[in-house]
């Protein structure tokens, strides 16, 4: 049986700085549950690299629009569209109107945990595209998968 998990309004998640991206966690660090959610927020141009991790992701867009790229093929996405991302699957978006708002949910935890270490480790891209690689495979994520291809 699943605990129930509730963030009171009283004790409001941190919001964390993430490659351009503002970033709301909500439930970080408890891993008994079996999702997390996240706001991201960012201007136009915005987005993590491509990448790929072993949990399934999912994006709703609140605002704005997304250019979401699944295996190399790019859809732009409005609002009130959703997407899914299977665990392993090649992946990346950039935010292609000035501002967007997506809701994202993610099958791991793994996922507030980068995000936050991101916010203290990394300060400007791509400046520190190696510090970013090395950080990911903390975590379980790989943002240089074209070179698994070869």
């Amino acid at each position: 049986m699943s605990d129930l998990h509730i963030i009171s309004a009283k004790h409001p998640p941190e919001t964390l700085s993430v490659i351009g991206e503002t970033i709301t966690v909500f439930g970080p660090e408890d891993s008994s549950k079996p999702f997390e959610v996240h706001i991201q927020e960012g201007t136009e141009g915005g987005g993590p690299p491509p990448h790929y991790h072993p949990w399934d992701e999912a994006f709703y867009v609140l605002e704005g629009q997304l250019d979401l790229t699944i295996n190399g093929e790019t859809q732009t996405l409005a609002p009130g569209s959703f997407a899914h991302i299977p665990a392993n699957t090649i992946h990346a978006y950039r935010n292609a109107t000035k501002t967007t708002k997506i809701l994202a949910i993610v099958s791991d935890c793994k996922g507030g945990q980068m995000f936050a270490a991101m916010d203290a480790e990394i300060d400007q891209m791509p400046r520190d595209a190696e510090k970013l690689t090395k950080l990911g495979k903390r975590f379980g994520v790989n943002f240089n998968p074209y070179s698994d291809l070869s």
